[in-house]
């Protein structure tokens, strides 16, 4: 699975990315286990950090078989939102 994503103002959201991944019963504990990225590390994603390629890959085909849903559904955000 190859993620293409625009070149416009929009990034990925990995605050939603671990939220959707919450909602269906799997805890960062849980996502770190499973994918051996660091908790401390997911938790800084949801904080605002942003994952280098290779590791954003990784959590984006974990959400993407976990959640169901295609790479099209992947949740992005304006890189100028007050969120970020």
């Amino acid at each position: 699975m190859s993620f293409k994503l625009g070149r416009n103002n929009n990034v990925v959201d990995w605050f939603r990315i671990l939220a959707d991944l919450n909602k269906i019963g799997i805890s960062l504990h849980a996502t770190a286990n499973q994918t051996r990225i660091p908790y401390s590390t997911l938790q800084g994603y949801k904080g605002g950090a942003e994952p280098k390629y290779s590791t954003g890959c990784t959590l984006l085909t974990f959400w993407s078989v976990r959640t169901g849903k295609p790479e099209k559904d992947v949740p992005m955000i304006d890189r100028f939102s007050y969120r970020r």
